[in-house]
């Protein structure tokens, strides 16, 4: 397990926290769901009240992690499965532009039909492929990308097609190449306490509304239980940090006292080691063992 502030020498976590910034605002102000139309960025940042922190501080990290594994390779394909907006599409594209990236979105997808949203992807040199990937083989031949990042979506996934899932993965993912996951952690100090008073740790899930068949958090995984599932499909650990930040997420105001309290634990995980196996969410670098 590695420290969360980790990066390669190329940029500060910092650093790319300030590139990442504006770029997720724009997404969400421009192909958002629920996003007012015509509202200028600055009035956008001001009426999210910090609220994007948990994003920032998530792609950031997944950034760093891609740079520190694929920095210096050569030219080569990735592959970022279920894009949404483009939080860590367009971010990669930028701070890790060896790589050549596609992004995969449910075509059902309000803002995937969007000509300013596929213009976007185009500017920044990216593709962008609709497909039903819960229930539909990807696209792409074998081994055909050096990377995928799979972000925020595992929870997402209904069970009996987890296996499908990893498999089209493994499938289109070269020898040795790597895969970078993160998702919400089950066995978090929130969800142990939830537990501790006899909830739920995750509600019953609702079918979204804008991409028929998907849906909320239908299940949620520890590290090891990850790592032995990957080790199932032909991924080796190669690096794993788990780190909180969804104090934005918490209490319905900036300055309320339970989103004080959860930035306050936040700063304390961040300096004692012995809590980071209780953080909000787990993010794995995993290599696909060489053929043969």
């Amino acid at each position: 397990m590695s420290d969360a502030g980790k990066n390669s020498p190329e940029t500060t976590r910092a650093q790319i926290e300030e590139t990442v910034d504006p770029i997720l605002h724009n997404c969400l102000r421009k192909f958002g769901d629920h996003s007012p139309e015509n509202i200028s960025a600055e009035a956008f940042a001001t009426q999210l009240s910090g609220e994007l922190r948990p994003d920032i501080r998530r792609v950031s990290l997944l950034v760093s992690l891609a740079q520190k594994f694929l920095s210096g390779e050569p030219p080569a394909e990735g592959l970022e499965l279920g894009c949404g907006y483009g939080f860590l599409l367009f971010p990669l594209a930028k701070l890790v532009p060896n790589i050549h990236w596609t992004g995969v979105e449910h075509p059902s997808r309000p803002h995937f039909q969007k000509p300013t949203f596929q213009q976007a992807v185009r500017q920044e040199n990216c593709e962008l492929v609709g497909a039903d990937f819960v229930h539909e083989p990807l696209p792409f031949p074998d081994a055909h990308f050096s990377v995928i990042t799979f972000s925020e979506t595992l929870e997402h996934l209904p069970v009996e097609r987890l296996g499908f899932i990893l498999g089209e993965m493994e499938r289109v993912l070269r020898s040795r190449g790597i895969l970078i996951v993160s998702s919400p952690n089950q066995a978090s100090l929130e969800n142990r306490i939830r537990l501790f008073k006899g909830a739920s740790i995750l509600d019953i899930p609702n079918r979204s509304a804008y991409a028929k068949g998907t849906f909320g958090h239908i299940r949620v995984y520890t590290p090891a239980e990850m790592q032995s599932i990957m080790a199932q499909y032909g991924f080796s650990l190669e690096e794993m940090v788990l780190e909180s930040n969804n104090s934005a997420y918490r209490g319905p105001r900036p300055q309320a006292l339970r989103r004080r309290l959860y930035r306050f634990y936040e700063r304390v995980e961040a300096r004692a080691n012995f809590l980071r196996p209780m953080a909000d969410t787990w993010y794995m670098v995993f290599r696909k063992k060489a053929a043969g």
